[in-house]
C-alpha cells in the first residue's frame, strides 16, 4: 500500500518556536508521526524603534504639496469611506 504524497487536505498549525544551534525548537508539543515531513515557514519579528516609528511617520507626507495633504487628510477623517454601503 502506498502513503499518499501530498493529494490532501493539508493542515496548518501555527506554532512559536525557538533556533538554536542550528536547530528549530518547537515551544510546545506537536502532535506528529514519527518521521511526519512537514513544510516550514519562518516568520522574523522584527523590532522597530519609537524613533524608527517616529521618522516613518515624518516621511508620509514627504514630496506632496500642502493641497495634497489636505486632500489626504480629508479622506482619512472622513469616515464615511471606511465603510460599505449597505446592499440593496
Amino acid at each position: 500500500m502506498t502513503e499518499p504524497q501530498g493529494d490532501g487536505n493539508p493542515m496548518r498549525k501555527t506554532i512559536k518556536a525557538r533556533y538554536h544551534h542550528g536547530v528549530l525548537q518547537p515551544l510546545e508539543p506537536l502532535t506528529l508521526a514519527d518521521e511526519a515531513e512537514v513544510q516550514v515557514t519562518v516568520e522574523i519579528e522584527v523590532p522597530v524603534s519609537t524613533d524608527e516609528i517616529l521618522q516613518r511617520a515624518a516621511r508620509v507626507y514627504h514630496g506632496l504639496a500642502a493641497e495634497e495633504v489636505a486632500q489626504v487628510e480629508a479622506i482619512a477623517l472622513d469616515r464615511r469611506h471606511f465603510f460599505r454601503e449597505p446592499a440593496a
